[in-house]
């Protein structure tokens, strides 16, 4: 009688057995719905389907992070934001994209705009040249300064009244539309220069 329940017993355990053998998970299971890729490899895996050639820098590591979307069809500005939300990012140098951490993306050779209307997609780092007619720009770098991240870089040129903006294009845009909207507002405006004189 023994024997009989034993072989019931085996039987019953031969699909778990074999679930664990092919390397396959009851559905439901975190590796059925698969492991989340690593950043890396998530770009890695976007070169391969685009032809697109990436240098990463071996600091650029971390989790996907991805909610509903797929890593295997990722557009560009998809991957750009993901590298953004990690605290990297991509510039483009000649036909390579260099991922690096952005601490370092003041110092990349980013592309260099005097117009607001530049087009570039919203995470891609751009630098931009922005001038006003009334309000002395060297004024509002403290005030615009907080709006921007630690990686990105503010200065102003009193003698062209300048801002030189190296940032996402996304703030960039903003930025360059407060400048904008506090030289509209600016009643007379004095050169910083004349500024200087009056202290």
């Amino acid at each position: 009688m023994k024997l009989p329940m034993i072989a019931v017993g085996l039987l019953l355990a031969l699909p778990l057995s074999a679930t664990a053998a092919d390397g396959s998970a009851p559905a439901g299971s975190s590796t059925a719905l698969g492991a989340e890729p690593e950043l890396a490899d998530i770009i890695k895996a976007y070169a391969r389907r685009t032809g697109k050639k990436f240098i990463i820098d071996p600091r650029v590591r971390a989790m996907g992070g991805l909610a509903g979307i797929d890593p295997d069809k990722i557009s560009y500005e998809q991957l750009l934001a993901l590298t953004s939300v990690h605290g990297f990012v991509a510039v483009q140098q000649g036909d390579l994209v260099v991922v690096t951490v952005d601490a370092a993306a003041r110092q990349q050779p980013t592309p260099v705009y005097t117009d607001t209307r530049f087009k570039a997609l919203d995470d891609e780092w751009v630098t931009l040249l922005l001038g006003a007619k009334k309000i002395c720009v060297a004024n509002i770098v403290p005030i615009l300064r907080p709006l921007m991240p630690q990686a990105a870089h503010l200065a102003a040129n009193p003698q062209s009244n300048q801002l030189l903006i190296a940032d996402r294009a996304v703030n960039a845009r903003r930025i360059a539309t407060l400048v904008e909207k506090l030289d509209d507002a600016t009643p007379a405006g004095r050169a910083c220069a004349d500024l200087e004189s009056s202290k």
